[in-house]
C-alpha cells in the first residue's frame, strides 16, 4: 500500500459512524405513527380509552408492552456496537415477563371459575393475533435496518431484541383499540403475538445481521 493510500485509510478510520440512536428514532417514530393511524382508521380507538387508562388492570396492557418495547429498543442499540454482545444484559426483559406472568396468575386466582374461559378467549382473539404482527412489520424492519448500520457481533440476540422491541411497541398501540381488559386475555394473546414476531425476527437476524 502506498503512503498516501495508508494516510487516507487511517483518516477514514477516525471518522465517526452514524448516530444510531437518532437513526432509530428517525425511522421508528414514523413507523409507530403509521401503526397508530392504521389502528385508528381501520379498527378505531376504544371509546372509553380515557377511563381505561385510569384503570390499573387495563392500563397495564399499554404499560407492560410499552416498557417491553422501550427496554428492548435500548438493548438493540447496545447490540449494534461491537462490544454489545458482552455488555448487553437481558434481565430488564425478564423483569417485564415476570410482571406479566404475575399479573396473569393474579387474574386466574381472582376470576371466578365459570368466567375464566370467556375471559381468556375473549371476543377479539383472532383480531389480536393478526393485527399485532401486521403492525410490527415496519417497526421491526426499521430496527433491523438500524442494526445493519452498526457492528453487530451477536446477530441472534440482536434479531431477538429487535422483534421484541417492534412487536412490544406495536402491541401497545393495538391496546388503544382493544377492549379486552382481563390479563387472562392480553397476557396470553398479546404474548403469543409478540412471541411469533420475535421468533421470525430472530431467525432473520441470525442471517441478515451477520457480518
Amino acid at each position: 500500500m502506498k503512503t498516501d493510500d495508508l494516510i487516507r485509510a487511517l483518516a477514514a478510520d477516525t471518522q465517526r459512524g452514524p448516530d444510531l440512536r437518532m437513526m432509530l428514532l428517525a425511522g421508528l417514530l414514523p413507523a409507530l405513527g403509521l401503526a397508530a393511524v392504521a389502528v385508528w382508521s381501520v379498527l378505531g380507538f376504544r371509546v372509553d380509552l380515557g377511563a381505561a387508562m385510569l384503570t390499573p388492570v387495563s392500563a397495564a396492557r399499554i404499560l407492560l408492552t410499552g416498557i417491553l418495547g422501550i427496554a428492548a429498543s435500548r438493548l438493540a442499540l447496545l447490540l449494534a456496537r461491537p462490544e454489545g454482545g458482552h455488555t448487553a444484559r437481558l434481565w430488564p426483559l425478564a423483569a417485564v415477563a415476570a410482571a406479566a406472568l404475575g399479573l396473569l396468575a393474579w387474574a386466574y386466582q381472582t376470576t371466578p371459575d365459570e368466567a375464566r374461559q370467556m375471559a381468556t378467549v375473549g371476543k377479539t382473539m383472532t383480531t389480536c393475533l393478526v393485527a399485532i404482527p401486521l403492525l410490527s412489520i415496519l417497526p421491526v424492519g426499521m430496527l433491523h435496518y438500524t442494526l445493519r448500520q452498526g457492528a453487530v457481533t451477536a446477530p441472534l440476540r440482536a434479531g431477538f431484541v429487535a422483534g421484541l422491541a417492534g412487536s412490544g411497541l406495536s402491541a401497545a398501540i393495538y391496546a388503544l383499540h382493544c377492549t379486552e381488559d382481563s390479563p387472562l386475555f392480553y397476557v396470553t394473546w398479546y404474548g403469543l403475538a409478540i412471541a411469533g414476531v420475535t421468533l421470525v425476527s430472530t431467525m432473520i437476524g441470525a442471517r441478515s445481521l451477520r457480518w
